[in-house]
């Protein structure tokens, strides 16, 4: 669809590309990009390839392709930077095309902090484009054996 932002971010463009960890032929995982004060370190997607607008709309076939992909990205999550939790939420209102958040709760996050609020606490850890970068080249590893 020409005018998806996570459709053109599959093609490289537009302002949601971020670096790309894995991709088969049904989904792709991505570092989440760039914001203010820079990335928090962790923040990955799970997004379908083919253009659909929610959880209830994939084929089974792309629904275990998420669910295999999403459980390598927490995974690798862990396994890197060691946090708290790892949280995963499929929310789906702000761009009509599928898209899981899987995201880390660093540790040193308050407890008072909601969970969906965690990756915009003051204390969770942020990389520029370098750290980010570097991170995404250390989680790729989790999905070879996809």
């Amino acid at each position: 669809m020409d005018d998806c932002l996570i459709c053109a971010k599959h093609r490289g463009q537009g302002p949601l590309v971020g670096p790309e960890i894995w991709r088969d032929d049904l989904v792709a995982v991505s570092h989440g990009t760039l914001g203010e004060g820079g990335a928090l370190l962790g923040y990955l997607f799970v997004e379908t390839l083919r253009h659909v607008g929610s959880l209830d709309a994939l084929t089974d076939v792309e629904a275990a392709a998420v669910g295999s992909a999403a459980r390598r990205a927490a995974i690798a999550i862990r396994s890197e930077l060691d946090p708290e939790h790892v949280f995963s939420a499929v929310i789906g209102r702000g761009i009509p095309h599928f898209h899981q958040h899987v995201f880390p709760r660093h540790r040193g996050i308050p407890e008072e902090t909601p969970w969906h609020e965690s990756a915009y606490a003051p204390e969770a850890p942020r990389g520029d484009l370098a750290e980010v970068t570097a991170l995404a080249d250390r989680l790729r590893r989790y999905f070879t054996a996809v």
